[in-house]
């Protein structure tokens, strides 16, 4: 799949509160790699991170699975 603005993804990053993965909305695209994201964090706060890289192991963001 090609990411596009407005698309729901899953951010990967260190422990937050114990949990590893989050749900981030799609800001920008740089490329078929590399977006910026609005990621939704416990608690409902959001927060933005710029140009993350396709990821499906540590830090990063990848397509969620589906079901």
């Amino acid at each position: 799949m090609k990411p596009s603005i407005g698309r729901i993804v899953i951010f990967r990053s260190e422990d937050h509160n114990g949990v590893l993965e989050h749900p981030a909305i799609i800001t920008r695209v740089w490329n078929d790699t590399c977006v910026n994201l609005l990621v939704f964090f416990d608690a409902g706060t959001a927060s933005p991170r710029t140009s993350v890289t396709l990821n499906h192991e540590t830090y990063g963001w990848k397509w969620p699975e589906r079901v």
